[in-house]
């Protein structure tokens, strides 16, 4: 294969040059390299493509035909180097991410807004999901969830810390009490997320007892879970970013913010190739930066 990629390229810089000596010239090599190519290229052709004398050279109509599209194809070849040597060195071309963030939504499209801004010869396309989707079956560059999913032969940069907190309506607060003690959660409803049954238990650990909550709701959906919580169902352990709008607004308040619990921190998965993609380089440096979560409000009173 080098050696017909040789001899076209060699035959492509002939039919340029109208010149054996002067291609050769061209492509650095001897009169006798560039005559032998061109030999070779016609046996394996078996048709002639170049007319020549001792002091004429003229392409045959086959000649003239293969130099058309193989003059072409090499210029084609050049192009599709250079952009992506160039996708290699600066942002540009479509820039596909998915991400499972319901709440951080908000604050991950003005961020990609931003970036776009930035960086017009980026398209981005950003795409909401339910889970967190394969990105090597989906074609997307980069996916942005909570939590490090089971390795997957994927790449992993962390964004950003997530706290997480155990917290309720004030509906809900007034009704059956502020907990002052982590004992006091025994005897509060509480709402159960998928693998968050497993942080349930290590409080009931703490408290040295069984789950003996009055009531438990438990669900797969993340924001079921938070409108039950607003509804006034129980206390319900969320990740910061989930709720920080709703705490800022007093929809929901933080109980005993001094029980620590595992953090969910915000990352972003790529293919280990991608990580030699300047789009996908320079997006996950900017999210890195300006994804902060939001600071907690203070605990009920």
């Amino acid at each position: 294969m080098a050696d017909r990629y040789a001899e076209i390229l060699s035959f492509v810089k002939i039919a340029e040059s109208g010149s054996l000596s002067e291609a050769a010239k061209r492509l650095d090599l001897s009169l006798a390299a560039t005559s032998r190519r061109l030999s070779q290229l016609e046996s394996r052709l078996g048709v002639m493509l170049v007319r020549r004398n001792s002091r004429h050279m003229t392409l045959t109509q086959e000649g003239q035909i293969f130099y058309e599209k193989a003059g072409q194809a090499l210029s084609d070849i050049d192009q599709a180097e250079n952009v992506v040597m160039r996708n290699a060195t600066e942002p540009v071309g479509a820039l596909r991410v998915v991400t499972t963030l319901h709440s951080g939504r908000s604050r991950l499209a003005p961020l990609f807004q931003h970036y776009a801004t930035l960086h017009p010869e980026v398209a981005v396309y950003l795409e909401a999901a339910g889970q967190a989707a394969n990105i090597v079956e989906t074609g997307h560059d980069i996916a942005i969830c909570f939590d490090p999913p089971p390795d997957s032969g994927l790449i992993m940069k962390r964004l950003a810390d997530n706290p997480r907190m155990l917290c309720a309506s004030p509906e809900y607060l007034s009704r059956r009490g502020v907990p002052r003690t982590i004992e006091d959660l025994a005897s509060h409803d509480r709402i159960v997320i998928g693998g968050g049954q497993d942080m349930w238990r290590a409080i009931d650990m703490d408290m040295g007892r069984d789950n003996r909550a009055s009531r438990v709701l438990s669900t797969n959906d993340g924001e079921m879970a938070r409108m039950w919580a607003l509804n006034g169902a129980g206390i319900v352990i969320k990740s910061l970013w989930a709720v920080s709008d709703d705490l800022e607004e007093g929809r929901l308040q933080t109980v005993l913010p001094a029980v620590a619990l595992p953090e969910s921190p915000i990352v972003a998965l790529y293919l280990p190739a991608q990580g030699d993609s300047a789009k996908v380089r320079s997006c996950l440096d900017f999210l890195a930066r300006h994804l902060k979560p939001a600071e907690a409000t203070p605990a009920a009173a």
